[in-house]
């Protein structure tokens, strides 16, 4: 029959293993849970990063857009001096830049009938007529992608 000390240094053993298997235990759970936590992070770095791009694209087609204004607004005179041109060379030219500011988003104000503060802007009056209705444009105005760049020039009626 094995001896008593036999028993207990198995007992200890199974102890020991017992004791090590739950470190292991502690050990896969911690680390399943890091894992865890990892991966939830990395989701909202995805995330993060997802919307950065979104709003450096965002960010560079308005950059884009202000470039674009500026450009066109500095060849709207020019199109008013090719306006009152005669030469049919120069008529070309212009309906060819127009062409090319269409595909660009540009448009021109094209209401003449009634005073509308967000696009026109009045240089005169005139005596007569239905109070703020448009009598003559003095000036085209230009719209860029739904926003008044150049409002329209225009002289309007006072009413009777």
């Amino acid at each position: 029959m094995p001896e008593v000390s036999y028993y207990r240094s198995l007992k200890r053993s199974l102890s020991d293993c017992s004791d090590r298997l739950k470190a292991v235990q502690q050990t896969l759970e911690d680390k399943d849970r890091t894992i865890k936590e990892l991966r939830e992070q990395n989701l909202r770095y995805a995330a993060d990063l997802d919307n950065f791009q979104k709003r450096v694209k965002e960010e560079q087609e308005i950059l884009a857009s202000y470039a674009s204004e500026r450009l066109i607004k500095e060849l709207l005179p020019v199109l008013d001096s090719m306006e009152n041109a005669n030469d049919d060379g120069v008529r070309a030219i212009r309906k060819q830049i127009e062409s090319i500011l269409e595909k660009e988003g540009l448009s021109a104000i094209d209401d003449t009938e009634q005073f509308d503060p967000l696009r026109h802007e009045v240089v005169g009056v005139e005596e007569g007529g239905q109070a703020n209705k448009i009598s003559k444009v003095v000036r085209k105005g230009y719209i860029l992608k739904g926003k008044v760049i150049r409002p329209e020039l225009v002289i309007i009626k006072k009413g009777d």
